[in-house]
């Protein structure tokens, strides 16, 4: 899907009443993270060492995925407990995989330091922390008993403007499943080896 139809399709899928959304979004992610995961188990450690679009490895931007998707992971909690404006959303007390909590003055803040961290790792370590996260937050995302379409529309409105310059005003649990889906299907699909 290029980018330009990604972002009409979720225009129409954000136009749509919650359990319909719901529905539609998971489908959506259904198709995105089976074509990520088959793309991660069968990535070579040659091909993760190449350089990405931004200058970065194909190893650290998957590695960047994969942190995201955490801080994501620990957003769903949190809007799970009620919490209509989730700690992601002002970068602040992400746990590090060592337990260790920061927080970040911005996004490209924590893509620097995601970005050194994934520099030396090794690439199976890195594949291991994707396939993990890109499949907790699928199952996360897609089980309503888990997080369920009112969960997701009981939280803030965010304005989310898209690249063709259209705003979108959703309630930040869905922008956060929005955006995640983003992050692999358009983002990052270039260095994934999508386009």
């Amino acid at each position: 899907m290029r980018a330009d139809e990604f972002y009409q399709e979720l225009i129409k899928i954000c136009a749509q009443p919650p359990y319909n959304r719901y529905g539609r979004l998971a489908e959506l992610h259904t198709e995105i993270v089976m074509r990520y995961l088959s793309t991660l188990r069968t990535m070579t450690r040659k091909q993760a060492r190449q350089s990405g679009a931004d200058g970065r490895t194909i190893a650290q931007v998957v590695g960047h995925i994969a942190e995201w998707e955490r801080y994501v992971i620990f957003a769903t909690a949190e809007i799970v407990n009620g919490i209509k404006w989730p700690r992601i959303m002002t970068f602040t007390s992400f746990l590090d995989t060592d337990g260790q909590e920061l927080s970040f003055d911005s996004t490209d803040a924590f893509n620097a330091h995601h970005a050194a961290k994934h520099a030396t790792q090794p690439w199976e370590e890195i594949q291991e922390l994707a396939i993990h996260t890109a499949t907790a937050l699928h199952t996360i995302f897609t089980q309503p008993a888990i997080l369920s379409p009112d969960s997701l529309q009981r939280t803030n409105d965010y304005k989310w403007r898209l690249p063709s310059g259209i705003t979108l005003t959703v309630p930040v649990g869905w922008y956060l499943w929005l955006v995640s889906i983003e992050h692999e299907a358009v983002d990052h699909a270039e260095d994934l080896g999508w386009q």
